[in-house]
């Protein structure tokens, strides 16, 4: 049932209750009462009572019609009451809906401000993961790049210590071998020297032996001829005192018999000044050094020696005379090296004669 439909048969009702009340009501005060009378009996008098139909009738008939004004004014102002209910209903049910809808509307409105804050803070918060996405990126690009310079500067820098050390270990070893080939061919030169030295000694040995046999017999021929000379002054001598005493003792104006040995100094050995007898020192020196074959006798050479005032050589070189004894001459003067001090700057220049023997 209707919610509209009820206020109306509830008034009905109530109606119909009040009439059937009345007509009950009404039923009691026409019904006659019973008079008080005793009699000897004890019993009472019944009367009668007749009821106008057609009263009854006409009264049940109005009661009818009353009851149907009644009812049909009810039901009118239950209609009425259900008309204004149901445009009361109406309106609220507008209202609500119109209320509904403006509290959807504003709903809606703020569902969609919502949503646009929503969207709002997340394009917000998507520009910011952007720009810190893009920043990150930025800074892991730097740092890509800050690593990749460093790593290139220290591939660079390997690079350049290893060239460095290869440069070092080759430059080392090139020192090396060049240290090594020199002390190689220094200790061939010098075992080349050693045995040139050795076979040069071995044959000056040699030679000097040849040349003190050489010179012994020399000097011994010599002082036999010296002995004979003054022998043969003496000889003389004694003859010119004889003859000077057998005529008479006089004077004698021969020689003095003392023997003089010019110097060799003077000569093509010499300096030309000084101590007569220095170049041929440094001459004999040379010929005592000098390795002399058998080619070499009765030919000379004159050499030119610069000393320092220690006597040192400072320089050598050929002059006239036979190439081979020059040679042998230079080589001798540095083999020797140092010659006893000049004893004057006048002689540090010797022009020496090499006459081997």
């Amino acid at each position: 049932m209707k919610r509209g439909m009820r206020g109306p048969i509830v008034i009905s009702i109530i109606l119909h209750a009040l009439l059937i009340l009345m007509f009950i009501l009404k039923w009691n005060l026409d019904k006659p009462k019973r008079p008080a009378g005793g009699g000897g009996g004890g019993g009472g008098i019944v009367n009668a009572v007749v009821i106008d139909q057609l009263q009854f009738d006409q009264h049940k008939q109005f009661v009818k019609q009353q009851k149907a004004k009644k009812a049909e004014a009810a039901k009118e102002e239950a209609e009425e009451k259900a008309a204004a209910a149901e445009a009361a209903r109406q309106a609220k049910l507008e209202k609500t809906i119109q209320l509904k809808k403006q509290q959807a509307a504003e709903r809606a409105q703020k569902e969609k401000a919502r949503q646009e804050e929503i969207l709002k803070q997340k394009a917000i918060a998507l520009q910011k993961k952007k720009e810190e996405l893009k920043k990150k990126q930025e800074e892991e690009k730097k740092l890509a790049d800050q690593k990749e310079a460093e790593e290139k500067a220290e591939k660079l820098k390997a690079e350049k210590a290893a060239k460095e050390k290869a440069d070092k270990e080759a430059k080392e070893k090139a020192k090396q071998e060049a240290k090594e080939k020199a002390e190689k061919e220094a200790k061939e030169k010098a075992e080349e020297a050693k045995k040139a030295e050795q076979e040069a000694k071995e044959k000056a040995e040699k030679l000097k032996a040849e040349k003190a046999e050489k010179a012994a017999k020399a000097k011994a021929a010599k002082e036999a001829k010296e002995k004979a000379k003054r022998d043969a002054a003496e000889a003389s001598k004694l003859e010119d005192e004889l003859l000077s005493e057998d005529a008479g003792g006089g004077a004698a104006a021969g020689p003095s018999g003392n023997s003089t040995k010019p110097s060799n100094t003077a000569g093509p050995g010499g300096s030309g000044g000084g101590d007569p007898g220095y170049g041929d020192k440094v001459a004999n020196m040379i010929e005592q050094r000098m390795l002399i074959d058998q080619n070499m006798k009765g030919k000379s050479c004159v050499v030119k020696i610069r000393l320092a005032p220690d006597g040192l050589v400072l320089s050598v070189t050929a002059g006239s005379g036979d190439p081979a004894i020059c040679r042998a001459g230079i080589t001798a003067v540095n083999m020797i090296g140092t010659f006893p001090a000049p004893p004057s700057d006048a002689e540090r220049t010797i022009n020496a004669t090499i006459q081997p023997q």
